[in-house]
């Protein structure tokens, strides 16, 4: 029994270090002798990210940090299906607890950011200027498809406005009937608003405020009694580069990696506003 609780004592060593620096010992080689560290991540964090993936690669002169951002469903179906990475980073519970279930991770999930929806318009058009507008009959919109993280989110949006005394009966229903595209990504309904193809679309308040689409789209503020905080999860997979999954994560959670997310717009991650317990890694 000694052997495995040396192994178990390392791990933990390990991990300790890790957390503490967000560094990872690097060779003295060139671009061929670098680790690549692969991280599976939601669309939504694609600029956060890598400009963390570039502050942790300068800290880290031996890693090389390459992204495959998707909607963290796709991600899911991907890892379920056998692809190799070695972290990953959802935009909701659901999809990381899926990838938990199916024996997937190699340690406990933590949440590390938070986002809110608003309402995107493109910035030429006045069709939507309320949510009221969302149901006007007429009016075109985009969302995430209900199995990505900010559909879902989008739709319980809209059920919490239906239920409200403010909105008429049926506001939900009548906003989805308005629904002319289903995208595989909050980052496809962001495109869609900014090329003036719709006439709105519910999105996370940092994909309408990223830089490539200033100019080009508007906001609609959802209230907050209204809009579901977004929590996002990472985790290192099993089978992966745990040290370096561990040291990268250890950096998005430290001061450095929690600026740069501030920067893209994001949340602290566990605040009265935006709760995140860990209790929530083991449920639906």
């Amino acid at each position: 029994m000694t052997v495995p609780f040396a192994l178990f004592a390392a791990a933990l060593a390990i991990a300790a270090t890790v957390f503490a620096c967000g560094t990872v010992s690097d060779g003295n080689g060139g671009d061929a002798d670098k680790a690549t560290l692969t991280v599976f991540a939601a669309a939504s964090l694609a600029e956060s990210l890598r400009a963390l993936g570039a502050a942790f690669e300068a800290a880290n002169p031996g890693v090389r940090v390459a992204f495959n951002f998707a909607g963290s469903q796709t991600l899911r179906t991907q890892l379920e299906h056998g692809a190799s990475a070695d972290v990953f980073a959802s935009a909701d519970w659901r999809q990381m607890v899926a990838v938990k279930e199916a024996g997937l991770l190699g340690s406990a999930p933590q949440c590390f950011a938070a986002n809110r929806l608003t309402v995107a318009a493109p910035a030429g058009s006045d069709a939507v200027q309320s949510l009221h507008d969302l149901a006007t009959p007429g009016v075109t919109i985009a969302l995430a498809a209900a199995e990505v993280p900010a559909g879902a989110y989008a739709r319980d949006t809209l059920g919490l406005l239906s239920a409200d005394a403010g909105f008429p009966d049926g506001f939900a229903d009548a906003a989805l009937s308005n629904v002319v595209t289903n995208e595989a990504n909050v980052r496809g309904v962001a495109q869609k608003v900014a090329l003036g193809e719709v006439d709105a679309g519910i999105v996370y308040e940092t994909d309408a405020k990223a830089a490539q689409y200033a100019g080009a789209v508007r906001v609609v503020e959802i209230p907050e009694q209204f809009n579901p905080a977004a929590k996002y999860p990472i985790a290192a997979l099993a089978g992966g580069r745990l040290e370096t999954a561990l040291a990268f994560i250890g950096f998005v959670q430290g001061h450095n990696g929690q600026a740069i997310l501030r920067e893209h717009g994001f949340a602290p991650p566990a605040t009265a506003a935006y709760p995140c317990q860990a209790s929530e890694a083991s449920g639906g």
